[in-house]
């Protein structure tokens, strides 16, 4: 009986053990078995669409947190730009496995390399769209994107040729010409190639003064690229010794921000000028008038008057006037208040006019107040501090945008010739008095000689 049971548990354990066997072998056999999955979708997208999702990626992920109204994160903006640079670099990579590329597919996968900040891939790439597309505007793009990832891999002869080239072809963007040269002044003062970096910082002057650049921007802008140019200029100037060029280039800078006009432009090469010669006396520089460029002061804009008939600064041609820019809360503009009302009578029969321009700030008596009440305010402000010449009230920023007017209180003295002449900013005695200097010495000047009446056909004869 045991024999028996023995047998029959050596059969049972053997078809156990073929059964695990079997299981075994087709589960290597299954294994050994080639998968199928779904054939990997190519992404046949235009060049340009894929450029522009990645371009405008940062725009749309912005507009998001405005819409959910998340403020703003440092952090989240590093992960957001991180985002962008991975789908550019996947676009990138999509574009660049597609075989005989384009004209147009290079420019877009050179500008993607450029979105993903590799120097390298992008210059490779640009060099070769720039092979085959010499003119027009993605060109002029692709060589201020060339001369950006040239100088940052220290590529400076290519950078140089670069932009060379970008100034024979149309269209110019002068403000991507004067970035390139920027970089250039930049990039060879690092290098301490001094000659190289006069030649660009003299190149950054030229398009900043250039008059079809001035036009296209706005005043602070201008004001700006003006004031780099010549700290550039006067920095690899004193680098090479020339201690009083720098200094005429600094001092040109106040002459040029009189003619202009511009007050911010002032301050600023004032204060530049006055951190390498603390003793530059302006009144001294700017009283050959020979040496000055004459520039006419723009028309005022005013929606109401106050104790003085509308007036344009034209019409007052032969009378030196005095604008003095000020607000009523403005607590340094009272502090010019007596010295404007001296002036005022000791000059008011020698040709002198002085209007007070302010704006229409929405306030009165540290209250809010609509435009009539302000200017009731502003009647019985005027009165109060026995301010005995005129307001010109204005509901916009024109004013200061035309006189380039970033502080108050801030005065421009206009020669009998309707040209600027002088700046006087903020409040303290020093540009008081000479403001006051310079007032005396305009009314002491001639007034303009009146036109020659024309000779009638008779007389000639």
């Amino acid at each position: 009986m045991r024999l028996r049971t023995f047998q029959i548990f050596v059969a049972a354990l053997a078809c156990l053990l073929s059964l695990a066997f079997s299981i075994a072998g087709q589960a290597t056999e299954n294994s050994a078995a080639p998968t199928t999955s779904a054939p990997e979708t190519s992404d046949e997208r235009p060049a340009q669409v894929l450029y522009e999702e990645a371009n405008g990626y940062l725009g749309r992920k912005y507009a998001e947190f405005n819409k959910q109204k998340i403020g703003y994160d440092s952090k989240l903006e590093a992960k957001t730009k991180q985002e962008q640079k991975e789908l550019a670099l996947k676009n990138a990579a999509t574009l660049g496995k597609r075989k005989d590329l384009s004209t147009d597919d290079l420019y877009y996968l050179g500008m993607l390399r450029h979105l993903v900040g590799d120097s390298e891939a992008t210059l490779k790439v640009m060099r070769r769209y720039l092979a085959k597309s010499s003119t027009g505007e993605k060109s002029q793009i692709a060589r201020a994107v060339v001369v950006l990832h040239a100088t940052r891999t220290n590529s400076l002869p290519e950078a140089e040729k670069t932009v060379a080239d970008y100034r024979k072809v149309e269209p110019i963007d002068f403000n991507e010409l004067f970035g390139m040269e920027a970089l250039l002044t930049e990039s060879f003062s690092k290098a301490n190639d001094f000659q190289r970096m006069e030649a660009h910082a003299r190149a950054m002057m030229e398009v900043a003064r250039n008059e079809t650049a001035v036009k296209k921007v706005s005043t602070i802008k201008r004001d700006e690229r003006l004031f780099k140019a010549a700290s550039q200029l006067s920095e690899v100037l004193l680098k090479t010794d020339r201690h009083d060029e720098a200094l005429l280039t600094l001092m040109n800078l106040v002459k040029l921000s009189i003619s202009l006009p511009s007050g911010n432009l002032y301050k600023l090469a004032r204060m530049k000028l006055a951190s390498l010669d603390p003793s530059a006396d302006p009144l001294k520089f700017l009283a050959d008038k020979t040496s000055l460029q004459t520039g006419v002061a723009p028309e005022i804009v005013a929606t109401q008057w106050i104790d003085q008939q509308p007036v344009k600064l034209s019409d007052l041609r032969g009378q030196v006037v005095l604008l003095d820019f000020w607000a009523h809360w403005c607590g340094p503009c009272q502090y010019v208040f007596p010295k404007l009302q001296r002036w005022h009578d000791s000059y008011k029969d020698k040709g002198l006019v002085i209007l007070g321009l302010t704006n229409y700030f929405g306030r009165a008596n540290g209250r809010l107040a609509k435009a009539p009440e302000e200017l009731d305010y502003l009647r019985d402000f005027k009165k109060r501090n026995r301010l005995p010449y005129g307001f010109a009230v204005s509901d916009s920023s024109t004013n200061e945008i035309n006189y380039g007017v970033t502080s108050i209180p801030m005065s421009f003295l206009i020669d009998r010739n309707g040209n600027v002449r002088f700046i006087a900013v903020g409040a303290n005695d020093q540009e008081t008095t000479a403001l006051g200097k310079k007032l005396k010495e305009l009314i002491e000047e001639p007034a303009p000689a009146a036109p020659a009446a024309p000779v009638s056909a008779a007389r000639k004869q």
